[in-house]
């Protein structure tokens, strides 16, 4: 399973790209946000107000679609193929990853992997 074809990562990745996009451009409304009331700062309470409601709900706004996107990808039939086969891919790296780095303790620490209890030869069983 570890090695796939690249549909359902590329789809994953770009659903994740759009993700990473949406909350770029919310970080850059709050930063503009943010500067515009700075050079503002002499401008009525009621004003500031205003903007700091107007940027809360395009926030909101940006937050919903965000949120409504992944909705409608989740309902889809084929972006649940592709994202178990994503997440299959990678419990696979995971395991085989932490399978490596049992071993390799297992090496250095002078005994066998951790993950090697198999039993060895004609039926011996395990080793201490």
């Amino acid at each position: 399973m570890a090695e796939q074809s690249g549909g359902g990562e590329n789809e994953t990745r770009k659903a994740w790209n759009e993700v990473g996009e949406q909350f770029t451009e919310l970080g850059k409304r709050f930063g503009e946000h943010y500067r515009k009331q700075g050079r503002e700062a002499a401008a009525s309470a009621e004003r500031q107000r205003q903007a700091m409601n107007e940027a809360l709900r395009k926030a909101v706004d940006q937050l919903d679609q965000t949120l409504t996107s992944v909705g409608e990808a989740l309902r889809d039939p084929e972006t649940k193929k592709r994202m178990n086969r994503a997440v299959r891919s990678l419990g696979d790296a995971l395991g085989t990853t932490f399978q490596t780095l049992s071993d390799e303790i297992g090496r250095r620490v002078g005994g066998r992997g951790l993950g090697d209890d198999r039993p060895s030869g004609g039926g011996e069983g395990r080793r201490p």
